[in-house]
């Protein structure tokens, strides 16, 4: 079994980013009376880790659209991740456009 050490490395980082991006804005949503929406974020961490889960069965017991499925799981969470964290911290393209 092969497992390209770049996309582990990539579900790690992304996992600890989207959970950095969670704990901050809670903290944010908190002060700003916002929806709990940053529990998406641990959805969408959970989803990295199951992507980054199915590319380490071995290829001959897993089917061949497992590929595809990972890398489709991998998309949805980053595209969730990004709009969650854009309702929580869309005040700072106003702020950095001010100067």
């Amino acid at each position: 079994m092969i497992y390209e050490q770049p996309l582990f490395f990539f579900d790690a980082t992304a996992v600890v980013m989207m959970l950095v991006l969670a704990y901050l804005s809670k903290r944010l949503g908190e002060a700003m009376h916002i929806r709990p929406y940053y529990l998406i974020l641990f959805v969408t961490a959970a989803l990295i880790l199951a992507a980054s889960g199915l590319e380490t069965i071995p290829r001959p017991l897993s089917f061949e659209f497992i590929g595809a499925l990972a890398n489709s799981l991998r998309f949805a969470a980053s595209a969730t991740a990004f709009l969650v964290a854009l309702r929580y911290w869309k005040w700072l393209f106003a702020e950095f456009s001010k100067k």
